[in-house]
């Protein structure tokens, strides 16, 4: 009876979520046109009433927990019928355990390379110039507003293919591409063998083998210049690690060598981007609450994580002489609420004393450019170090008085600018108004020019990138989706947490803390959440566990 109360309990709340992402996004969507959903009939629609949007939720939310009850049956059921089957009758490679996987890691290369000459020299784009300019020129100062890791990495291997070629930045941009797909191919490698591990299925490890080797989201970032990929490399491998030590830890202990590579898959994805000690230090946290029982795992792998991530930057910093990088970027969601205050009240919004800091910091003009799905057209003119951060506790109560007055304010600013990471049915749009694609800069900086090796391949990635091509499939745009992956995600996590598996509970906890330091970040852009892509065949792989 206590079970049956629990899973009716853990559906429920999940159902909810659902119901309220759905309507939420939708009301979104259907407000600044980025809606998928452009059937006349879907239009019509548009956006809710309020008794509409009460209907509506009563109706999904049971649908969804209809859904949701008999899917959670159905696997667990397949489950208990796989646990029963005897050992021998499971399906076994028979073939060399190194050399195999060598060879899987091999075809997934070559494969990634044919997407590379469809692309060429690779996609050289986001803030590469900016980077690349500290490393390649002695005169030009290091900056920690991008982490020096990646600049170092991304800055040095480009400088030296550019001096050996002659100063062709083509050739340094296309052995970044390769170094870079060599370090995707090894932990795309790993998380194939970890699906066959956990399943021993072959269709399923074929799945994965195909998704990484072709799924252009996957493909396309693998030679791209962002400080994203190896982050969500490094978090990807992190995250198969933690499955590992939670779903059987005095034997991962036992193994010095695992740890040790958690320990630094860790460090690595935390100095190839900011946020990444955050969402570290919040799952300590949470790991600590929710699994008391394994408090080794908080106090001997992730706070040394965290401690060596800080320690290894302060001494890049130092080595590099790197100018500290400012708060501006971290407080996006506070400036970006202020901003919906004064777009939605005015000047009625605030006293004469509130507006006279707050013309302090930024200027009425730029104010008034408040853009909902992203920060940049307010932020990036607000005198933040300057003003802001000499005034600090004067700006905290500003903030902090603003979102008691007007709490709905804030609420719709966060909504606004993250729907399009939890909504399935969004186009990713940064400014609305525009309905250009900001799925993928496939084009890059026009310092250098693409000379695509398959023209044929270069216009389909181009189509996806750029014209939405993707969007004119039901069903496979969902592939596409940030929201949709991270519904599975959040599903595969909820049943983890039904069928009590730690170690899914543990990494899937992990990417979603990720997930929430991406939440207060400026805006929504794939490359953010590219963890999100390369966990979905580990998640139907945690979904078909034997």
């Amino acid at each position: 009876m206590r079970a049956e109360k629990r899973t009716k309990i853990i559906v429920l709340i999940l159902a909810i979520l659902f119901t309220l992402m759905q309507l939420t996004g939708w009301q979104i969507s259907m407000r600044y046109g980025t809606s998928v959903h452009r059937n006349a009939f879907f239009q019509k629609i548009g956006m809710l009433s309020a008794g509409q949007f009460v209907f509506a939720a009563i109706f999904e939310t049971a649908f969804w927990y209809a859904l949701i009850d008999f899917s959670f049956y159905f696997l667990g059921r397949r489950k208990r019928g796989r646990n029963s089957r005897k050992i021998e009758d499971r399906p076994i490679i028979r073939m060399s355990e190194r050399r195999g996987w060598v060879l899987i890691g091999t075809g997934l290369f070559v494969c990634l390379f044919i997407g590379l000459l469809g692309c060429f020299p690779g996609i050289y784009s986001y803030d590469a110039q900016g980077q690349l300019g500290q490393a390649m020129y002695p005169e030009a100062a290091y900056t920690m507003h991008h982490p020096l890791l990646h600049t170092l990495f991304m800055g040095k291997i480009i400088t030296f293919g550019y001096r050996i070629s002659g100063e062709n930045l083509a050739v340094g941009i296309f052995l970044h591409s390769i170094v870079q797909m060599l370090i995707c191919t090894v932990i795309f490698t790993y998380a194939i063998r970890f699906v066959w591990n956990i399943t021993k299925k072959k269709w399923l490890m074929a799945v994965a083998f195909l998704y990484y080797a072709f799924f252009p989201t996957v493909v396309l970032f693998t030679f791209c210049t962002t400080k994203d990929v190896l982050c969500s490399a490094f978090l990807h491998l992190m995250i198969i690690l933690t499955y590992e030590i939670y779903d059987d830890r005095e034997n991962f202990f036992a193994q010095k060598e695992k740890a040790a590579l958690l320990i630094l898959s860790g460090v690595l994805m935390c100095l190839f981007r900011n946020n990444g000690v955050y969402a570290i230090v919040l799952f300590a946290v949470l790991a600590g609450i929710f699994f008391r029982q394994n408090l080794r795992v908080v106090c001997f792998i992730l706070i040394p994580i965290a401690a060596l991530s800080m320690v290894s930057n302060k001494g890049l910093q130092a080595a590099l002489q790197a100018r500290s990088a400012s708060m501006l970027e971290a407080s996006s969601v506070p400036i970006q609420q202020l901003a919906r205050v004064y777009h939605e009240e005015g000047e009625a919004g605030f006293t004469e004393s509130e507006l006279e800091l707050l013309y302090q910091a930024i200027s009425m003009e730029k104010l008034q450019g408040y853009t909902p799905t992203i920060s940049d057209s307010v932020k990036n003119f607000v005198y933040f170090d300057d003003v802001v951060m000499g005034q600090k506790g004067e700006y905290f109560k500003l903030w902090l008085k603003k979102g008691i007055r007007y709490p709905g304010n804030y609420m719709a600013s966060f909504l606004d600018n993250t729907y399009q990471a939890w909504y399935p049915g969004t186009s990713i749009i940064r400014y609305p108004g525009e309905a250009e694609s900001d799925y993928l800069e496939i084009e890059g900086f026009d310092t250098v020019q693409k000379e695509p090796k398959i023209e044929w391949l270069y216009d389909i990635y181009h189509k996806i990138a750029t014209e939405y091509s993707y969007q004119k499939i039901p069903g496979v745009r969902l592939l596409f989706s940030i929201g949709a992956m991270f519904w599975v995600v959040l599903f595969t996590w909820f049943y983890g947490i039904w069928q009590k598996e730690k170690g899914m509970i543990a990494a899937l906890l992990l990417i979603l803390c990720f997930c929430f330091t991406c939440f207060l970040g400026p805006t929504v852009l794939v490359r953010y959440y590219l963890n999100l892509f390369y966990i979905f065949p580990v998640c139907l792989a945690f979904l078909s566990m034997r």
